[in-house]
């Protein structure tokens, strides 16, 4: 371990070593799950020091260490940073998340995975054609409301019920999407497979060998500021269309 690194890991807890390794096992993946072996290699390899043996900090860890980390009254699991799923194996929660990412300045870099509904949802909105034009025209397109109507799946005749539902959808959605990101300092990955070339164009991290996007909060922002600008340009279109009978 070289001397910067040292310093860092000076300013740590044995806790925060502990986080930062199940970050690192997790990709930011609440759902991912890690040993105990797993945890202490990882947290070892990160500072030898702190959770080496004594006397072979080099050479071996010391699982002694881990373990009053993990299960102490203070320990990981009780506070609600790591949750055990069964014997020796656990897995990050969305709290040991957002600490874990606090730590190191390079983790908005951290990866987060979320559920496959609100993936598809995403992937919906940054892959249709009326997002993509308004990007490329800084916010001019579309000037149709019959273009946000296909953004937003209405059609003419729809009960006004069913079309507040969808819009309610979309924002739940990029909310979500935002607080996921806000929470953790990271990125959502993305699968970019079926990805159109426009779509790609006005997006720059790529993980090709993957096949992955990573969105950051300022992408979902850039999400969110759509979506409100096509409320407040066919405000009135859009009331109309989905007044009450």
């Amino acid at each position: 371990m070289n001397s910067d690194n040292q310093n860092k890991n000076q300013s740590l807890t044995l806790n925060d070593i502990v986080l930062m390794a199940a970050l690192e096992l997790s990709g930011g993946d609440t759902s991912q799950r890690f040993t105990a072996e797993e945890l202490l290699v990882k947290a070892w390899k990160i500072d030898k020091r702190a959770f080496g043996l004594r006397g072979f900090e080099q050479e071996y860890p010391d699982s002694n260490i881990l373990y009053t980390k993990l299960m102490g009254k203070s320990g990981l699991v009780r506070t609600g940073f790591l949750k055990k799923i069964a014997g020796k194996t656990y897995t990050i929660t969305e709290a040991g998340l957002s600490i874990a990412s606090s730590l190191q300045p390079t983790e908005s870099e951290t990866k987060i995975k979320i559920d496959r509904q609100l993936h598809d949802a995403i992937v919906k909105i940054i892959n249709h054609p009326i997002f993509i034009k308004w990007l490329e025209t800084s916010g001019k397109e579309p000037a149709r409301f019959r273009d946000a109507m296909w953004f937003w799946g209405l059609a003419p005749g729809i009960p006004s019920k069913t079309g507040k539902e969808r819009i309610a959808v979309i924002e739940k959605n990029l909310n979500e999407a935002k607080k996921r990101v806000q929470e953790a300092g990271g990125k959502i990955a993305i699968e970019a497979r079926g990805f159109s070339k426009e779509t790609k164009n006005q997006f720059s991290d790529f993980d090709d060998r993957k096949g992955y996007l990573f969105l950051d909060l300022l992408d979902i922002k850039r999400c969110i500021e759509f979506h409100n600008s096509l409320k407040e340009r066919f405000e009135k279109e859009l009331k109309y269309m989905l007044k009450e009978n």
